[in-house]
């Protein structure tokens, strides 16, 4: 019985510890930038566009895809680049680490779209240098973190391969 419980704690330590402080950093961030009157509402906004990438990160195991585009429709939507781009980068790296190549690859062309294209679509004044092609760099960075990852989760055994030594005689 223990050891289901020491497998389950283990399997909600690894889903949550990233997701913990990405949260808390976003509250921080509406904390400090609340205003009343008018500004409340857009802080009620904020606030449940948090809770929805907060969730869809917890259940990003599960359904990797389905949490990065629940991610990438609220970012699009809500233009709250400063409490969300973490949440998108943590997202696409898992798709990057739990998909294959092909699927992986055009996640993350759709999510390179989508961040380059929100601040346009809501009227910001976007620089390619200094606003535009870091975003892109880090989408393309946590993409090739979550490959980096696969790869190395679980190392080759050294000979075990066809023609190693322990491969059996014919």
């Amino acid at each position: 019985m223990s050891d289901i419980r020491r497998r389950l704690r283990a399997r909600w330590v690894r889903a949550a510890a990233p997701v913990l402080p990405i949260a808390a950093l976003g509250a921080a961030w509406i904390a400090l930038h609340a205003g009343a009157g008018r500004g409340g509402t857009h802080t009620m906004f904020q606030i449940l566009a948090l809770a929805e990438c907060t969730v869809a990160l917890l259940l990003r195991g599960r359904k990797p895809l389905g949490a990065l585009a629940g991610i990438l429709l609220a970012y699009m939507l809500t233009d709250l680049d400063t409490i969300m781009i973490l949440s998108v980068l943590l997202a696409v790296a898992t798709v990057a680490d739990q998909r294959e190549r092909r699927l992986s690859a055009a996640a993350t062309l759709v999510t390179a779209t989508a961040v380059a294209v929100t601040p346009l679509l809501h009227g910001d004044q976007a620089s390619i240098l200094a606003g535009i092609l870091p975003r892109l760099a880090a989408v393309i960075l946590a993409a090739a973190l979550g490959a980096w990852v696969r790869a190395h989760r679980h190392p080759a055994i050294p000979g075990a391969g066809p023609g190693g030594i322990l491969a059996t005689a014919p």
